[in-house]
């Protein structure tokens, strides 16, 4: 998703774990590698203090390997938790004031597909997603930010770019500049 993003056009940060990957995504697309484990709160602060994100994508979607309910350990369950709820809460509460102040900006929260028998885990926490956008959408009516959640499909994630861009273009968020012009960061639109 972040090299789709970077494709159209958009100043693209991507942060994960994943060293081998950010740093594909920086060689091949441009984007701003962020290496962090995003339920280290204090790491994730600090990243994002004086960031002023237009779009931000939470897509972390990662899961135990284990589907049957009962066979979870509890690490499982609270990794599961950990890196797709609560560090899309902190990460979305750090970033929302800097939306508000520029009276623009939308969150998207990618849930897990709905294919392949996804386990009452992944599911539990699509409900989740879904409530908190629900509830996100309620919050920010009146400042100028949109919230989406939006079902993951399996790669290469083409109708879900899809879906993203064709918001960003009806809520007035399609990049300022082409990619070609966008090299100097200025008036391009930035995605986190």
């Amino acid at each position: 998703m972040a090299a789709a993003l970077a494709c159209a056009g958009y100043e693209t940060c991507a942060l994960g774990r994943d060293r081998l990957v950010l740093e594909e995504l920086r060689s091949d697309f441009g984007v701003l590698p962020m290496a962090i484990d995003l339920t280290d709160r204090e790491a994730v602060r600090v990243i994002v203090e004086g960031m002023k994100p237009d779009i931000v994508v939470h897509a972390a979607l990662r899961w135990p390997t284990e589907k049957a309910f009962e066979k979870l350990q509890e690490a499982d369950i609270d990794m599961a938790l950990e890196v797709n709820l609560s560090a899309m809460f902190h990460l979305t509460r750090l970033v929302l004031p800097a939306m508000k102040e520029q009276g623009l900006g939308a969150l998207f929260v990618v849930s897990p597909h709905s294919g392949e028998s996804p386990s009452i885990l992944e599911r539990s926490v699509a409900g989740a997603n879904d409530a908190f956008v629900d509830a996100l959408q309620g919050e920010l009516a009146d400042a100028g930010i949109t919230a989406q959640s939006i079902i993951c499909e399996k790669p290469p994630f083409h109708s879900l770019v899809a879906s993203i861009l064709e918001h960003l273009e009806t809520v007035g968020l399609a990049p300022l500049r082409s990619k070609a012009d966008a090299h100097n960061h200025q008036g391009t639109r930035n995605v986190t």
